[in-house]
């Protein structure tokens, strides 16, 4: 492994100019099903994303008790983005409790109460013994959620464990899905008001758009300075 990043071809990511990173997201998001990826340093890190891109200041996330995003990732989502975590209780398969689920899912709109923004799983679950969480419950899960219309995060650190414990494939089909927004449509239609379900944008655009917008100011700033210079 260290000889390989040792010879790795390397490039400017910010600009998507390294071909190694480049590579990887695309086998990534080939590999998922989804239109693109994004490499990020850690777990915690990919949960943050999710959950800041989904979620808006004063808003919750419904979680389980026992979850990563809960226990592990020292409230990254209250401290930076203002997102208040709603715990659940996990069964001992890790799986959300169904009714203090529809509990949270039910309660009436009052300016006293803060809104449900998403829903987030872990399969496999790490605090229950590393179960795999069944299909059908991540069934039941989508089918609650979509009354609200909320979507769902999953917090997929060990998916592909999940996916031979399931004996299915870890690709998120249109069909079979759980309804994960992606993150780099979301952003682009809110931020651009001008995205539309046909339409196609590259991945490294989108993940430019979801990572920093500051990072397509910067290429468009690099691109600028080549024609100048060419």
């Amino acid at each position: 492994m260290r000889e390989a990043i040792a010879r790795a071809e390397l490039g400017d990511d910010v600009y998507g100019e390294d071909p190694t990173v480049n590579r990887l997201e695309a086998i990534a998001a080939a590999t998922m099903g989804k239109e693109a990826a994004l490499l990020v340093a850690s777990g915690t890190m990919g949960n943050l994303i999710a959950l800041l891109t989904h979620s808006a200041r004063g808003t919750k996330a419904i979680v389980g008790a026992q979850s990563h995003t809960y226990c592990y990732e020292a409230g990254g989502a209250s401290a930076l983005g203002g997102i208040f975590l709603a715990p659940i209780r996990n069964t001992d398969d890790g799986e959300l409790d169904s009714a203090e689920l529809k509990a949270e899912l039910t309660m009436p709109a009052d300016d006293h109460f803060a809104e449900p923004s998403l829903v987030v799983l872990e399969n496999t679950h790490n605090r229950c013994g590393g179960a795999p969480i069944k299909l059908s419950h991540m069934a039941a899960v989508r089918e609650a959620v979509q009354r609200k219309r909320l979507p769902v995060h999953l917090d997929g650190a060990r998916i592909f464990n999940a996916a031979v414990a399931l004996e299915t494939s870890a690709r998120i089909s249109h069909r079979t899905r759980i309804p994960f927004r992606s993150v780099f449509r979301k952003v682009w239609r809110a931020r651009s008001g001008r995205f539309s379900a046909g339409a196609r944008t590259s991945s490294r655009a989108l993940i430019a758009r979801a990572n920093c917008w500051a990072a397509e100011c910067g290429r468009r700033e690099s691109s600028r300075r080549r024609e100048s210079s060419g």
